[in-house]
């Protein structure tokens, strides 16, 4: 596979384990806030992590940017409890959230060697819709020598989310590189498989629930976990 000479790689839930950051840094933070502390962090979580219906096409119509959207899901899942909020205590939390959960980000030394190993054949990217600024995550990894901070594509901070074909193009700018030489990896089928291949790149699925395919594109891999591509990359 080594006609390709770019790696774009999406981040929560490919290369970091989401729960290991996301659960933990909030169920620690509602215990550390004293308006949450005597909340059931467990049902607080489920609310945060299903929010109503409203809420989610709202953001996928892009009616909330990712800053509203974060605000009206901690709004929703105070209200749960009765708890009435405003911005001020919305910022407050979530800015303990972020700084109580990046404690949890940890580095993956399979992963890692694994990443270092690509860059020596291979120019690396990331592109991610994250909510939560994917530097802070990269650093905390131990992943900044592999992926400088100019590879690191943000929705947030693009204005364009997976699967706008705006943001794999952005990508392909930087880097100089052709659809055709670029492929893609990530868990998402529809962010990571149908939307770089409907801007003409190739991508490996990242499946580890085994989930069907919803669409007819065929990407060129299924792995249930990042760290099996090295034995079709590294060849």
């Amino acid at each position: 596979m080594r006609k390709y000479s770019l790696l774009l790689f999406d981040l929560d839930d490919t290369i970091l384990d989401t729960s290991s950051w996301f659960n933990i840094g909030l169920i620690k933070t509602l215990e550390m806030h004293s308006i949450t502390s005597t909340l059931d962090a467990s049902v607080f979580l489920e609310q945060m992590l299903h929010p109503p219906k409203i809420i989610l096409e709202s953001f996928k119509k892009r009616e909330l940017s990712p800053e509203a959207f974060k605000k009206a899901r901690w709004s929703h899942a105070l209200s749960y409890f009765n708890v009435r909020s405003d911005a001020i205590l919305i910022d407050e939390i979530d800015m303990l959230f972020i700084k109580t959960s990046m404690d949890y980000v940890r580095a993956n030394e399979t992963i890692l060697d694994l990443l270092k190993d690509l860059k020596q054949y291979y120019e690396v990217g990331i592109v991610t819709n994250g909510l939560y600024d994917p530097r802070l995550k990269i650093q905390q990894m131990g992943l900044a020598e592999v992926f400088r901070d100019e590879t690191i594509f943000h929705a947030e901070q693009l204005g364009y989310r997976k699967p706008d074909p705006r943001i794999y193009t952005i990508a392909l700018e930087l880097f100089g590189k052709k659809p055709d030489e670029t492929l893609f990896i990530g868990d998402s089928w529809t962010h990571d498989v149908v939307g770089p291949m409907e801007a003409g790149i190739d991508s490996i699925w990242v499946n580890p629930k085994g989930l069907p395919q919803i669409t007819n594109h065929i990407p060129i891999a299924i792995v249930p976990d990042v760290t099996e591509i090295r034995s079709l990359l590294l060849n």
